[in-house]
Parts: structure tokens; sequence; C-alpha cells
């Protein structure tokens, strides 16, 4: 048995080890005692005691559990519940037994190995499935959340020895129901080398920035190496910015073309390259992993867990059965039961299955005054642990049935007597708990009858059954409809409806594949005119030749198309456009100016003052400044002379000063 700290008590959890500690909490590996002879592995997630009595620590903490506790989905580790022990807020969540993908990296990393490739993209759909789910969750008032993430990184993905893979930590996650905004002026949020250009260019980001940081992880997996990692953070935010990623193909040869132009398409420098939902990238990866062989499931992805980590999953579990021994009174004190002798600790992890009955109390081997007397019902059990049992204590009445097997209480006289007694009684007992089970079993459930309707094309689709919309874009799966006929109609702009009646006359999912037919009408013109000039227009992301833009892009009528002007130093300007049936239309195009972000420095930390005005304290890191207009900056530090220079941004958009580096 390994050998282990006794447990600290916090409320109605016990702490056993501390997992991790970063810049605002701690986590600890739990257990947790409820009714019902309950117990399990929970993770607790603490505040730091130094951040305790900081209001605005603490509540950025309480907003993550607000956006983390509406969250319930296979790929997002579930928070149970928010609390608050003596001055400790804490988080209690679920427990995820396995790696984080920082600790995967790093094992490959130390034995040249790498993640196999069809793992990596089992692992990437089951992360962009998470992140689709939170992208698109609504509050209870029905309005979207818009929650995203910001901080998608290795050391925020975890693989479960059983094949799980689940996002955790929403800590810094941007909502509409956030009670503090902690995006100040100055403060970047995430991992650098995580980030998205559009998040350290002007810090506005949306799901679509999520989505180029799960480009970044798997990128990383696929090669083995980091994609974005300078001699400092200041380089590392210029590789963001500039986003410039090689195939992964380049640097891992077993990486097919498919997967090589999913990652490309995720890794899109612009927002509107990129897929525009986490959906999308989930399916083209299950799309992938479908026609590259045969489908891969969790059970894959567990077995490869389990035979590379033997060892830790054999000390883990080692630990586990340690702490076990471990349980807290209804009081809050802390005892030891010797599992030998303790039934109870057992059925606590896996609870007597009696079909909804109670059994008669020596059945359980309880000492009682009355063997009729029936146990309290699971409601009714006390929290924690009994006091240790012992079996070998005979029960009075019939409970002394249990020492049948020692002899003791059998005479040669009445021997075969009591034996008789015993085998009449425990069939009747067994025809009975059977009868009783037969009786209580639920008929099998019926098969559901629904429709799965797949369009092509499958984007920018609105999908009615009987009139009633269920879905934007294919495929919809809709279940428990009735037996009856149903009218299916499909839209798309630019395109003929389809429409079809079907009737259901049985069980099961009938496929409905909608093949859209395009209107044919005259086509439109489209001229562009862009500001500054030498800005690059792009069509549904297909650069548009600037002899063509004078003279005009032929287009298909009805059908939307994306429209954006791009240039080095400026915003990316992007518009969708529905040409008209025979018509010629200038379109204007103005590009704003990319603000400049500036990092001051300096040993030992000082105030910064931007045009005199203090904006804060070295180390900084100062977003959203107009590129077109000279800065005086100033650094204030005791003991030092006042530091003082005007800085110009010119063509550069990050400027990085150090008033005791080089000048």
């Amino acid at each position: 048995m390994a050998s282990v700290q006794r447990p600290v008590a916090f409320g109605r959890y016990l702490l056993l080890d501390r997992i991790s500690v970063g810049g605002m909490a701690e986590v600890f590996k739990g257990r947790a005692f409820g009714v019902e002879g309950f117990a399990r592995f929970v993770a607790i997630k603490r505040i730091l005691p130094q951040l305790a009595e900081d209001r605005r620590f603490v509540e950025m903490f309480i907003t993550e559990a607000k956006v983390a506790v509406q969250l319930s989905h296979a790929n997002i580790a579930q928070v149970y519940e928010l609390g608050r022990q003596g001055a400790d807020h804490y988080i209690a969540m679920e427990y995820v037994s396995g790696k984080d993908l920082l600790s995967l990296h790093h094992t490959l990393k130390r034995t040249g190995e790498r993640l196999p490739v069809a793992l990596t993209a089992f692992i990437g759909a089951r992360i962009a499935e998470g992140l689709g789910y939170a992208h698109r969750k609504r509050g209870q008032d029905g309005r979207p959340m818009g929650i995203v993430h910001r901080d998608i990184s290795p050391q925020n993905v975890l693989v479960s020895y059983d094949g799980a893979v689940k996002l955790i930590d929403f800590g810094i996650a941007k909502a509409r129901i956030r009670s503090y905004e902690e995006t100040q002026a100055g403060v970047l949020k995430g991992k650098f080398g995580y980030m998205s250009p559009e998040q350290i260019i002007d810090g506005d980001v949306d799901q679509r920035s999520d989505i180029f940081a799960l480009g970044t992880v798997l990128h990383e997996l696929l090669t083995g190496k980091r994609l974005f990692f300078g001699d400092n953070d200041f380089l590392t935010l210029e590789l963001v910015r500039e986003a410039d990623v090689p195939p992964p193909s380049s640097l891992n040869p077993e990486v097919p073309a498919e997967l090589d132009a999913i990652l490309l398409r995720a890794l899109a420098r612009e927002r509107a390259d990129r897929y525009q939902t986490a959906g999308e990238l989930s399916d083209d990866l299950a799309r992938y992993l479908h026609q590259s062989g045969p489908g891969l499931s969790g059970k894959g992805l567990a077995d490869w867990m389990r035979t590379r980590f033997a060892e830790d999953l054999a000390a883990e579990k080692q630990k586990d059965d340690a702490w076990r021994q471990f349980a807290l009174t209804p009081e809050g004190e802390v005892v030891q039961v010797d599992p030998e002798e303790d039934e109870a600790t057992a059925l606590w992890d896996a609870p007597f299955d009696t079909g909804g009955a109670k059994l008669p109390a020596w059945l359980r081997a309880e000492t009682s005054p009355d063997p009729l007397d029936e146990l309290p019902s699971l409601g009714n059990a006390p929290t924690g642990p009994s006091p240790a049992r012992r079996f070998d204590a005979a029960p009075t009445g019939t409970g002394a049935l249990l020492d049948l097997p020692t002899g003791r209480r059998e005479t040669r006289r009445g021997g075969r007597e009591w034996v008789l007694a015993a085998a009449l009684l425990a069939i009747a007992l067994a025809a009975g708990f059977g009868l009783f089970r037969l009786l209580s079993t639920e008929p099998p459930p019926v098969e559901p009858t629904g429709l799965i309707v797949r369009t092509d094309p499958a984007d920018e689709v609105t999908i009615y059954i009987d009139g009633r919309l269920v879905g934007e874009r294919s495929p919809v799966v809709v279940r428990d409809l009735p037996r009856a006929t149903h009218e299916i109609r499909v839209d798309r702009p630019g395109y003929q409806s389809f429409q079809q009646t079907v009737k259901l006359d049985g069980p099961g999912l009938r496929p409905i594949d909608a093949r859209l037919v395009p209107i044919e009408s005259e086509p439109a013109r489209l001229r562009f005119v862009t500001r500054p000039k030498d800005a690059d227009v792009y069509v549904d992301g297909r650069l548009v030749d600037p002899g063509v833009r004078n003279r005009g892009l032929q287009l298909p009528s009805g059908r939307p198309v994306d429209v954006s002007a791009r240039r080095e130093g400026f915003r990316t300007l992007t518009q969708r456009v529905v040409p008209e049936a025979g018509a010629s239309r200038t379109l204007t195009l103005t590009l704003e100016p990319t603000p400049g972000t500036l990092i001051v420095d300096s040993d030992p930390p000082g105030d910064v003052y931007l045009d005199g005005r203090r904006v804060g304290r070295t180390p900084l890191t100062q977003s959203d400044l107009d590129v077109s207009r000279p800065w005086r900056v100033e650094v204030r530090r005791p003991g030092r002379p006042v530091w003082r220079e005007t800085l110009r941004f010119g063509d550069k958009r990050f400027l990085q000063v150090n008033p005791d580096g080089p000048r």
C-alpha cells in the first residue's frame, strides 16, 4: 500500500494532494462525502491565500465559476459547486485521472516519440466539439452568453486514462455575464504562444480566436515542436502577429495533406479565412478520421494512454487505495478506517444495487437488537462512513445464520435441520428478490423516430420541418418525431428551395439528402476602391487581381460573398455583399490603422507615464495606442533619475523599451 500523508479537512471535503498551482489559484485532489454512503474523488480549486483578500481576484474567481457551472458537456470538465470555507473561495469540479497535454508533450519529447496522427485528430475533434458547445451556449434568458475561452493551451486540455478529453479552466473566459471586466487597458490575457494575432494586436477576440489557439495546440502535437516561441515575450508576440505557419507535414511526414489543410485553415492569420465556428473544425476533423480508416473512438485513445502510462496509472491507483483509508465524519473530523474490516468504505465507491428495495438488516451484517428491523432508507443514511464493523461477532436472532460456515452454532444433533433451514431460506430469498427485480424491470426503450437532413451545400442553409426551424447547418438530426407525414423545406440564398414530403411509419432515423440547385440569373459586377490604395482585396478568401478590381469582378447574383481588404499595419475590413442580378456596383473599402502596443520593463520596477498620465508599473504592456502620433514616455523609480523618451511607431506596431537597456 502506498504511503500517504494524512489528508486535511476542508468543509465537507478532504484535501489529499496538491495537483498544481497557478497565478490565481491552486488545485487539490480531494474526496467528497455525502449521503447514502456516497464518496468520490474531486478536484478542488482554491483561490491562493495571498489573494483571498483582493476583491478583484475574488470576483474573477467567482466569474469563472458562474461561467463554468452552466456548461455541461462530455468534453468540458464539470463544475459541481462554488463554495466558501472560512475566507477561502473554492470551486469543486470533476477530477480527471490522466494527463494534461503539456505533460503528454514533455513525456513524448523525452522519449523522442510523437502522438499518433489519428489520436491527435481525435483529441482535436473532441476539444472543438466542447468549444463549439461553449460558444453556442445560451443563458437562462435565452440570449447567447458569448463565451470565449481565451486560454486554449496544452495545460488546459486533459486526457483521461479512460480515453475522455476534457477542456478546463474558464478563468479568463470572456462572457456576457461577467460581473467584473478584467480586460483592462495594458493587460494581455492568456499565454503569449497560444494567442491569436487579433488578441495581441487590438484585443478584439471572438470564438475564432479560440479556434486559432486550438490550431496551435494541434500543430505542436503533430510536430512535437512549439509553433510560436521566441527568445523573449516580445519576439513570441511578433511571431504570433505574423502567423507564418508551416504545414505540419513539413516537420512530420506522417501528416497527410487533408490534415495539413485543416490545420492551416484553423491557423489562418485573418479571422475571415479561418473556420468560423468550432463545430465546423470538429466536423472536418471527424470527416478526416472517418475517411482515413476505421473510425477511432475513445477506446483507442484509452488503450494508448493505459499502455503508454501504465506505471503512472498503477501508482495513482495504489495511492487512491491508500486514501480510501480516510473518511470524514459529519462533525468534520478526519478518521481512519481499516478497509479490511469496514465494508462500508468499499460500498461508498460502488453503492449496493438493491433495485430500490430495502434489505433486511441481517443481510447487511448489521448488529441489531431486532433481526427483522430494516435498515434506514438510503435517503436517511448518515453523512460519512459508520465506525468500522467486524463480521466475526455473531448477530442475534436470524443474523446467526451468517456464522454457519464456522460450525460454532451447529450441534451434531440439529446440524442437518439448520442446514436445511438455511438452504430453504436462501432459495426463498433468491426467488423473491428475483421476482421483485422482474416486476420492477422497465420495458426496453423504444427506438425513437426521427430524421437526419443532409444538404449540399451544407452551410448558410435554413432547414424547416413542418414549418419549424430546426437548423442552420447540415447535417441536422431531429428525434422523437410523431409517426406521421412531415414537410421538409431547405432554403439558401441564391438557390432554389428544396421541398419534400416524407411519411414516418417506423423506428429509426430516416435520412433526407437535399441537393440544392443554384438559381440561374444574370451575373452581377463589383468594382473595388480601397483606402489606402495599395490594400489587397479578397472575395471569399481569393485574392482579386488589381486589374480586375478596376474593370469589375463578375459574380453570380443572389449568392452572398465575403469581401475583405487587407494591408500590413491596418485592421482587416470584412463585409458580406449580395450581388444583385445585372447590377454594376462600386464598393469602397476604408481601412483603419492597427493600434500599437508598447512594452516597458525596468529593474527595479517603476511607474510609467504616457504623455504625463500614469498608466501603471513595470513590467507593463500598453495596447490600443495611436500609431500616427508620437508618445512621450517616462519611467520614474525611487533613487533613480526620471527616464524620458519620445517614441514613434512608424511602420512598426510593437515597441519594447527598457531604461536600463541599450539606447
